[in-house]
């Protein structure tokens, strides 16, 4: 009796053990699948943000047939001294920064504040007709801006078009910056400046810089907008008079 009693004890007391290493497990594989932030991160599926997803699309195989701009920023000094710094030491590596010239004492071109649109922007610059004719709208022309047209460090794109034509060759681009509207005209100046152009400075109506190089015309507008931003308008292109 004693003997069997004991070979029972030892036989439960296995049993125990295969139940604690079996409820080790169980409790294990439960807490991994009650806790709310792994199951989300396991089960749920993927999300895809569409204002993310389409609106850069220089390294996409395959595009999507429109766009989305991205809601704007809220500025702030902080942002606006980093994109400041950002800006600089991004052109220190190629030269010094040019000073932006004395602003002329007449007034310059129609301001764009109030125009809004692709044909309203290049209406107000006085674009080539032919290029207004093939103007084309995407987000993806803001990754192929030439170097004059390059978009300030830490700007955010809200419009780009452009056109590839043989008789005219335009980029436009309109951006929000946090920086100062002359931080972001002397950003442009400079890279202007090491392009060949000689932009001129106008205070008034709005502050814009203008030049005109061997038949290809460069503007800049930049004026203060909300969430303490400033708003620049970049617009260049190339018009032949070949075949017109």
């Amino acid at each position: 009796m004693r003997a069997q009693m004991f070979l029972i004890g030892l036989l439960a007391a296995a049993g125990l053990s295969a139940c604690a290493d079996e409820v080790a497990v169980d409790e294990a594989s439960v807490v991994n699948a009650v806790d709310p932030y792994l199951a989300r991160a396991l089960n749920d599926p993927l999300m895809v943000d569409p204002d993310l997803a389409y609106s850069d699309e220089a390294n996409a195989a395959i595009t999507i047939g429109f766009d989305h701009a991205l809601p704007s920023f809220k500025g702030s000094d902080e942002a606006a001294s980093r994109a400041r710094e950002t800006a600089r030491l991004a052109l220190l590596e190629t030269g010094p920064i040019a000073e932006l010239p004395l602003a002329q004492s007449g007034p310059g071109p129609a301001p764009l504040v109030e125009r809004f649109g692709v044909e309203a922007v290049l209406e107000g610059v006085n674009a080539p007709p032919e290029c207004r004719k093939a103007i084309r709208g995407s987000f993806a022309i803001a990754a192929s801006l030439p170097r004059i047209a390059a978009v300030m460090p830490h700007g955010m794109v809200r419009v780009a078009a452009g056109v590839d034509q043989p008789q005219c060759t335009l980029r436009l681009v309109r951006y929000v910056t946090p920086v100062a509207i002359e931080d972001a005209l002397q950003y442009h100046h400079t890279v202007a400046s090491r392009e060949g152009f000689e932009p001129a400075y106008f205070e008034q109506p709005e502050a814009s810089l203008i030049a005109d190089r061997r038949g290809t015309y460069f503007m800049v507008f930049a004026r203060r907008t909300s969430g303490d931003l400033t708003a620049v308008d970049v617009v260049t292109w190339t018009h032949s008079q070949t075949g017109s």
